[in-house]
């Protein structure tokens, strides 16, 4: 104070804070703390401060109730909580704390109060309903004495100021009025505490081990505290004030304590143990994961098996169709394309092969050629080589991971594999109009490239193909018929928009394989007549009219008769959108909920198929004919298999100790696009190598795959963005 006594108090504060890295748990300066000591000290005649500025305050407007932010939809919501998935987001932007600070001043009977200290405020939504539903908010300014909360812990005066910022208060829990859901109130509160220890932590830094709330017992009975596993361990005095004075007998309202323990030693800690409340490193779990990763040698024998089952193959293909090729082996041919997937068509054939002789010398793996190869000759080879062998390739790998994953029921979803199917076009080179080279054909008579059908079938959960194929029709349908081949009896498959028909139902019916569908309009007349009503879940029985049935049977001569298809429709609505889902499942136990999670869990196969435009260059195509195309095509998707397997791995590891943020979704994920560039460096020995070598891979892959893991969001999202290369010379404008 005396160097620098021109500075005004703040400043002056901020320097005393920043020299003595006099900071809160969360990094920020404790400002209001020196200001407070600085003061004392002046009164104390210890410092000279320089005097404060007179100014004049103007104080704003009341805001008057009008005014106030409200629900537009008051419409009454009636039900059980378990026919609803409820959801909490915490508010972070600046509108959405205007909006909760008006919405608790409307509805809430304490109304809205400028809240100090740290705070964490949320809101309540349900999946079918756009607008929230109700609000929560935690802050660290709880209660300074409380006597019967004092005597449970059993703290001393100097520990109760030291660790009281570890006790956070519930001040504030609302379900707007018309409302009307039993047990949501329970349901909501029970889900912020098991979320806002780790929210509280990443926001500031420290994680508190103690929720406490008030209920005033002349308006509420604390049913909803005691459903959600809160103690009720006294009553407070109702006098609320911290200096001397009391308020008057008719002004204090005793009010029912209740506390939730977020860490089991919470007494412990908050009577002996402070420091060790300081945030852990991050690093302390994933190392116990790496630690787990060198102990456990079963990713190593799964690797073993696939490489044991690509050497089959390549010998197959060696003896067959490649006998007549000295320069090129069938494992030399597949190391190369899956190279070529990497690359961009604008790298040659010679550039290309030059990297993979690189690759495979740098590791021991012996190809069929070791200095050059004429691209001619690789070309010629690659004529002969069937791109099918790439889909055999990736169901013999499944088959061998199919063994691990049966193991664990989290990759099941009622007790059952649920798969996707998808289709996409994609545009092709001009040469392959040609009949020699496919036969393919213009969407319209304006479009200038050709394009083929890509469809897939993609396990959800796991998050890998099953089966793939690529043709010159567009009937999506008859190719999801094809797929269902390769599925097995009792699984579920769930289509979007534009599936369902009759024949998809037969060959559903006839594999006992259950399928979800998103229905249209204008496809049967029972389906029609559903979404007209007003009934939100209806079992009805599918079957065309005779006169459709026999165009049918033209089409499908397998089917011999008309049968009768049982089908359960049900209805909700996200948002302003309403959607229309049948299923062939009956059971009634699974919920409209459930059908909506795995319904939109499906949208995550169409990653794939964005990760194969943007990551794998997979519509660039080297080749210009049919087989070309379609080798790079299964290749890719057989190097995103490979890497989803290594993923997997990794987070069932990671998850290994934490539950799953929802059942489609794990708490903490791997850089999915980040490995595939690892997998790009390491493709050919783990394929190829020996034993102690891919040991060696896979501890290096698992260590890059846990420090670059990261914790799952439900409500985060990308901006969507249009995937199409802009020409250097086009004239762009910006806003």
């Amino acid at each position: 104070t005396e160097d620098f006594p021109n500075l005004s108090r703040r400043n002056l504060a901020n320097t005393i804070c920043e020299n003595l890295e006099w900071k809160t748990p969360a990094g920020s300066l404790k400002v209001n703390s020196c200001l407070s000591l600085l003061s004392k000290l002046e009164k104390q005649g210890k410092v000279k401060l320089k005097p404060l500025e007179k100014r004049v305050h103007t104080p704003k407007p009341l805001k008057k109730e009008k005014d106030f932010f409200d629900i537009t939809d008051k419409t009454d919501i009636k039900g059980s909580v378990k026919d609803y998935r409820v959801l909490l987001k915490q508010v972070v932007e600046d509108n959405l704390h205007v909006e909760w600070n008006d919405l608790i001043q409307r509805y809430h009977y304490l109304g809205y109060k400028k809240l100090f200290g740290l705070s964490i405020k949320y809101f309540i939504y349900l999946d079918e309903v756009s607008e929230p539903v109700g609000c929560i908010c935690f802050t660290c300014s709880t209660t300074y004495r409380q006597k019967d909360r004092d005597k449970w812990i059993g703290w001393s005066n100097e520990q109760r100021v030291h660790s009281l910022n570890w006790v956070l208060n519930n001040s504030r829990m609302l379900i707007f009025p018309w409302i009307k859901i039993q047990n949501l109130g329970s349901k909501s509160l029970s889900i912020a505490l098991s979320n806002v220890a780790s929210d509280w932590e990443v926001k500031f830094n420290f994680k508190p081990l103690l929720v406490e709330t008030y209920v005033d017992p002349s308006r509420y009975t604390g049913a909803m505290y005691k459903a959600a596993n809160f103690i009720l361990i006294g009553q407070s005095s109702g006098n609320y004030r911290r200096d001397s004075i009391s308020l008057p007998k008719e002004k204090q309202v005793k009010k029912d304590i209740y506390i939730f323990p977020l860490d089991p030693n919470y007494k412990q800690i908050l009577c002996g143990k402070p420091k060790s409340l300081h945030k852990k490193r991050p690093t302390n779990h994933l190392d116990n994961c790496l630690k787990k990763f060198q102990s456990n040698h079963e990713e190593l024998d799964l690797w073993e098996k696939i490489q044991y089952e690509i050497a089959l193959i390549c010998e197959r293909i060696d003896t067959n169709e490649l006998k007549q090729s000295r320069k090129v082996n069938a494992l030399t041919m597949i190391l190369a394309i899956y190279r070529i997937v990497f690359a961009n068509n604008f790298r040659s054939y010679d550039s290309v092969l030059c990297d993979l002789i690189d690759n495979a010398n740098s590791h021991g793996i012996k190809l069929s050629f070791r200095r050059k190869l004429l691209p001619t000759t690789f070309c010629e080879a690659r004529k002969r080589f069937k791109a099918d062998t790439f889909k055999e390739i990736n169901s013999r790998v499944l088959d061998i991971y199919e063994q691990h994953i049966d193991k664990r029921k989290d990759y099941l979803w009622k007790g059952r594999r649920v798969f996707a199917v998808d289709g996409s076009k994609i545009n092709l080179p001009r040469e392959t109009m040609n009949e020699d080279r496919g036969n393919y054909r213009l969407p319209c008579k304006h479009a200038f490239y050709p394009q083929g059908l890509l469809s897939c079938i993609y396990r959800l959960k796991v998050k890998v193909t099953y089966d793939v194929t690529f043709t010159n029709t567009m009937d999506e349908q008859s190719e999801a018929i094809t797929h269902l081949k390769a599925l097995k009896p009792g699984d579920v498959v769930i289509y979007d928009r534009g599936y369902i028909s009759y024949a998809l139902l037969y060959w559903h019916n006839r594999l006992n394989i259950d399928a979800v569908f998103r229905l249209k309009k204008q496809s049967f007349k029972q389906i029609n007549e559903f979404i007209k009503g007003s009934r939100d879940d209806n079992t009805t029985e599918i079957s065309p009219s005779k006169k459709t049935f026999s165009n049918i049977k033209k089409k499908h001569p397998e089917i011999e008769k008309l049968e009768f298809f049982p089908l359960r429709m049900m209805k909700y609505r996200i948002g302003n959108e309403t959607y229309y889902i049948g299923s062939t499942i009956i059971d009634k136990s699974i919920t409209i909920s459930d059908y909506s999670e795995a319904y939109h869990a499906r949208w995550g196969h169409e990653e794939l198929y964005k990760t194969l435009k943007t990551h794998l260059d997979g519509i660039e195509f080297h080749g210009k004919r049919e087989e070309f195309i379609k080798q790079e095509l299964f290749a890719a998707l057989g190097i995103l298999t490979l890497n989803r397997i290594m993923a997997n791995y990794a987070e069932e590891i990671l998850d290994d100790n934490e539950t799953f943020s929802s059942s489609f979704e794990r708490k903490r994920k791997v850089n999915f696009k980040g490995q595939l560039d690892n997998l790009l460096r390491i493709v050919e020995p783990v394929i190829a190598s020996d034993s102690k070598q891919l040991e060696s891979l896979l501890k290096t892959n698992n260590e890059r795959a846990v420090r670059g893991s990261y914790k799952y969001r439900s409500g985060r999202k990308s901006i969507r963005k249009s995937h199409r290369k802009i020409n250097k010379w086009q004239k762009t404008t910006t806003k």
